[in-house]
């Protein structure tokens, strides 16, 4: 007979080092507080874990006692868990049922695998407009968004905005506007709609005409708000690591999609001109 496979953890867990510590931390809490003695003993026997928990001298007795330790405890099994009895891992995320429940959400979908079908099929349509659009690699900024979701949904804004400050920089650069390093990005913004004869104050030769108009303008408003968006929820301009905005990986996939779709727009509007 075949030999059977071995399971291995998710790569959407395993690949980032940020998540995958992330996972371990999160991990050993849902299970310290889900788990009692009897279901530790059990646990240790059905996977030989004497030494790890049922001899070591301090495991049972700190969750016994309700030692400020025991949660460390579980923390340093599961860190050797992960590498030395993975099917144990599984075991207790598929049979232990708080474990679950106890678990945010962004750690389960890095887990289970999720991907955003709607970013995914975006980031791949970018990736074939890499050979229209010199300077730029799109396939690389589309990655980064489609790699940060769901488990990071700050890095999936600001890799959205520097997708777009990019493609923006990429299309001036090319219809010889200098110095765009030095614009800020709203300027840039502007500049570029400007270029692209997206800001006219003529009047519309008609009705389409203005509507199409009012969706350009829309359009750059949701470019800008991005922008305002990754100062709010990163990291940068002075702010703890923790304490930025929280935003769910559904808004992120909002912001991600409408980015791509507008970079898209603004390069093909670039060669139509």
């Amino acid at each position: 007979m075949p030999k059977k496979k071995r399971p291995q953890l998710p790569d959407s867990i395993t690949d980032d080092p940020d998540v995958f510590g992330e996972f371990k931390v999160a991990f050993s809490e849902a299970v310290a507080s889900a788990m009692d003695e009897s279901d530790w003993k059990k646990f240790a026997i059905r996977y030989g874990l004497d030494d790890e928990i049922l001899s070591h001298p301090r495991f049972l007795r700190s969750m016994q006692w309700g030692d400020a330790d025991y949660e460390g405890h579980v923390l340093d099994l599961i860190d050797h868990l992960c590498s030395a009895s993975v099917p144990a891992i599984f075991y207790l995320m598929d049979e232990i049922p708080n474990v679950r429940r106890n678990l945010d959400q962004r750690i389960l979908d890095a887990w289970d695998g999720q991907v955003d079908p709607l970013v995914t099929a975006l980031s791949h349509s970018l990736e074939a407009l890499d050979s229209a659009a010199s300077g730029i690699d799109l396939g690389a900024y589309a990655a980064r968004v489609e790699d940060a979701l769901p488990h990071d949904p700050q890095q999936a804004i600001g890799a959205t905005k520097d997708l777009l400050e990019a493609t923006m920089r990429t299309i001036l650069d090319e219809n010889g506007v200098s110095n765009t390093d030095k614009m800020d990005f709203p300027e840039l913004t502007n500049t570029c709609f400007s270029e692209l004869g997206l800001l006219s104050s003529t009047k519309p030769k008609n009705e389409a005409e203005g509507k199409i108009r009012k969706i350009a303008d829309n359009a750059k408003k949701m470019i800008l708000a991005s922008n305002e968006l990754r100062n709010l929820v990163g990291t940068g301009h002075g702010r703890v690591v923790g304490k930025e905005e929280e935003l769910t990986a559904d808004d992120a996939s909002l912001v991600a999609s409408n980015g791509m779709v507008l970079a898209a727009w603004l390069l093909r509007r670039a060669d139509l001109d």
